[in-house]
């Protein structure tokens, strides 16, 4: 329906009115629906034509990259949580020739996301992304790097050449056995690996869920950090059944074998947990706990494998030792040379009593490094125990266990203990 008709309807409303005003309304209407029709038709234009962002992805030497997911976003500032909402990107995979395109794009300010693990067995870093005389540089994260950019709606953004370098990452190839030598096939392996540098530096470990193959092999690919300047330590679980390799260094490619400790048949109690099976690997992969002796009191210490309190408290009792008194920051910094920046059980505790804190070798408490309010706001009776905790070693109180997510039950708490014992004295704790 063109103005004319519009206007031509609108007057038949108005016959009974005298023809001079007849005339100045027919006018004003002529006018108001010439206006709102171009503006709804300008509207509809802007609407049917969004941005197109189009161009290719290059290695360094100008060969094309293919089979990358790459995403286009809006970007609303350094501070935006994509976890919150619903996801609005869009995506597509670069062809043969690494050429993409992107259409009716309806925003302005756009991030345009390479994800650099989307090729299996490679590893993608974007160095620069250039149209024209323009070269933007990306900011990157763990598996991803990110262009930011704004363009007015309805530009078209083309032949963008994106720069990346791809290399093909180094991977663990692990297959597991049964201890009659078949193949652990088609099933899921827990899997516990960590990574420990030469010298200095930060290690890590890894827990991750692999699923065999028809022969039982799986395939972890390695990031670029990890080689070649640490050396890992890797354990399966299956069914309750272990199995660990010898120390290695990743280098390049690593074949190994693992034979569980057992057959199937062997097996008459259920897996554990999903989070217990996992302490549980870490428990078998480190090794026996050595006691240490500290030159400035005589006294030696040794740290546990990962276990809720009560059973840290039975392991001292078992050992003639008892939960670790620190009396003085010379003490505390020497533990945490020994053994490290994490979270122990120590031996401060008001179990007996709310708010009196007793070390559990009946010693005198001369000494705390307590984290910030902690007395004030994080102790209750229902949190009588006591970690150290990573940052400086400020300690922290725990309860004996914890409700775990939206589960109504609880769970304990776990975690390493620091244990002591004076190697000139008989122990005598305190009844």
């Amino acid at each position: 329906m063109n103005h004319w008709v519009i206007g031509s309807s609108l007057l038949r409303s108005y016959k009974h009115i005298n023809i001079s005003y007849q005339k100045i309304i027919m006018m004003t209407m002529f006018i108001l629906s010439s206006v709102f029709l171009l503006l709804w038709e300008s509207g509809l234009g802007i609407a049917q034509e969004g941005t197109t962002v189009s161009g290719r992805l290059i290695d360094t030497t100008g060969n094309p990259i293919s089979d990358i997911t790459i995403y286009v976003r809006p970007y609303s500032g350094p501070n935006q949580n994509n976890s919150s909402g619903s996801d609005t990107s869009v995506q597509t995979r670069t062809d043969s020739k690494g050429g993409f395109t992107f259409s009716d794009i309806r925003h302005t300010a756009l991030k345009l996301d390479i994800a650099g693990d989307s090729k299996i067995g490679y590893e993608i870093n974007v160095l620069s992304a250039e149209f024209g005389e323009i070269a933007l540089y990306p900011d990157r994260g763990w598996h991803w790097s990110s262009i930011k950019f704004a363009l007015d709606v309805g530009t078209k953004m083309e032949n963008i050449v994106i720069t990346a370098d791809i290399r093909e990452r180094s991977k663990i190839r692990t297959r597991v056995l049964y201890a009659d030598g078949s193949p652990v096939a088609n099933t899921s392996i827990y899997v516990y690996r960590q990574t420990n540098p030469f010298v200095g530096g930060d290690g890590g470990d890894g827990q991750l869920i692999n699923r065999t193959d028809v022969e039982g092999y799986f395939v972890e690919y390695l990031s670029a950090f990890e080689i070649p300047s640490h050396y890992n330590r890797l354990a399966v679980e299956h069914q309750n059944l272990y199995a660990k390799a010898t120390p290695f260094i990743l280098i390049d490619n690593v074949e190994i074998v693992l034979k569980l400790n057992g057959t199937p048949k062997m097996q008459n109690e259920p897996p554990l947990e999903h989070t217990l099976r996992f302490i549980a690997l870490r428990r078998y992969l480190e090794p026996s706990p050595v006691w240490v002796v500290n030159p400035a009191n005589g006294h030696a210490y040794k740290i546990t494998h990962s276990q809720p309190i009560k059973d840290a408290l039975d392991q001292a009792k078992t050992e003639g030792a008892y939960l670790v008194a620190i009396n003085n920051e010379a003490e505390e910094k020497w533990l945490n040379y020994v053994f490290g920046n994490d979270q122990f059980w120590i031996g401060l505790s008001d179990a007996e009593e709310e708010g009196k804190w007793i070390w559990h070798s009946g010693e005198p408490v001369d000494y705390t490094n307590w984290g910030p309010y902690q007395l004030e706001s994080g102790n209750s009776e229902t949190k009588d125990y006591v970690k150290t905790g990573y940052f400086d070693w400020r300690w922290n109180v725990y309860g004996e266990s914890y409700v775990s997510g939206n589960q109504k039950d609880r769970q304990p708490h776990f975690g390493r203990a620091i244990l002591e014992k004076d190697m000139m004295q008989p122990v005598t704790l305190p009844k």
